[in-house]
């Protein structure tokens, strides 16, 4: 048996219910998995032969400490998806959008005279969230009329991090936003994630739904250029975006590389071929 360990938070120390999916299908390969969380000191990381980041999404809290911790993690046993770090401030879709990806226009502001300068940009309502969150926490909506609203989302975010502000793109409240999920770089499934009535955030925290959903070739190839333009083969990756007609089509949103949540559970082929990805990844 090879040993595998699926990284997590203190919270969620017996796996989210989602990656469980993924244990029966890897046994069946030789597989054993076991869930370390990523604050404990105590765990013996020479006892894996490979660890998968999953679940730690209390990461933003201590983001500094998680990116140290990866980068150290990475110098005593393999990890994927390896490098990761790189990915978790979301203005790399600065980087995405210069490679031609279609995203949403997207301002990088980290004081209230930058903030003030950018909103006068636009008419409508916009979105300010900031660059190293997760799960759209500290995420505002408001008005670009209303700098005060803009300046007390600014101050919620933390310290030594920035805001991205953004267009509000309002298909999303009814259309969703899609998330498409590959391992190994070959496209597994696509989902919906709808807010609930009267939100805009998808997450089901926040009242959101999920459901399957078949990708249309241009929302799939919008996504695979991310992939491409990203320049690594995952073991795993969501790429998320929204279907916007002011925008000229799919716009992503976030190219989901640390720890996003792969919806297994949506898609019954899913789990084998996640456990495939990782087993493939064990070979020599």
């Amino acid at each position: 048996m090879r040993n595998v360990a699926f990284l997590t938070s203190a919270e969620l120390a017996s796996l989210t219910a989602d990656d469980r999916l993924a244990i029966a299908p890897l046994e069946s390969r030789g597989v054993r998995v076991a869930p370390a969380v990523w604050t404990d000191a105590s765990v013996d990381w020479s006892a894996f032969d490979l660890v998968v980041v999953r679940s730690t999404w209390d990461w933003y809290v201590e983001s500094g400490r998680f990116a140290k911790f990866l980068a150290a993690l990475e110098t005593r046993v393999r990890v994927e998806n390896r490098g990761a770090r790189r990915w978790l401030d979301k203005r790399y879709l600065a980087r995405l959008a210069e490679g031609g990806v279609r995203t949403v226009p997207t301002d990088v502001v980290a004081t209230e005279a930058e903030l003030e300068r950018a909103l006068a940009k636009y008419d409508g309502t916009v979105v300010l969230k900031p660059a190293t969150a997760a799960g759209a926490r500290s995420t505002v909506r408001f008005d670009a009329g209303d700098a005060a609203r803009g300046r007390e989302g600014l101050a919620a975010i933390a310290p030594g991090d920035v805001a991205l502000l953004q267009p509000f793109v309002r298909e999303v409240e009814d259309d969703g936003e899609w998330s498409l999920i590959f391992f190994g770089g070959a496209f597994s499934h696509a989902l919906a994630k709808r807010p609930a009535r009267g939100d805009f955030r998808v997450q089901e925290e926040f009242g959101g739904t999920v459901e399957p959903r078949t990708s249309p070739a241009d929302v799939r190839a919008e996504a695979e250029r991310a992939l491409a333009l990203a320049g690594e083969r995952f073991l795993y990756a969501r790429v998320d975006g929204i279907v916007s007609a002011r925008f000229g089509g799919f716009c992503v949103t976030e190219l989901e590389v640390v720890e996003p949540e792969l919806f297994l559970r949506v898609e019954p082929a899913a789990p084998e071929r996640f456990a495939s990805a990782i087993a493939a990844r064990l070979e020599p």
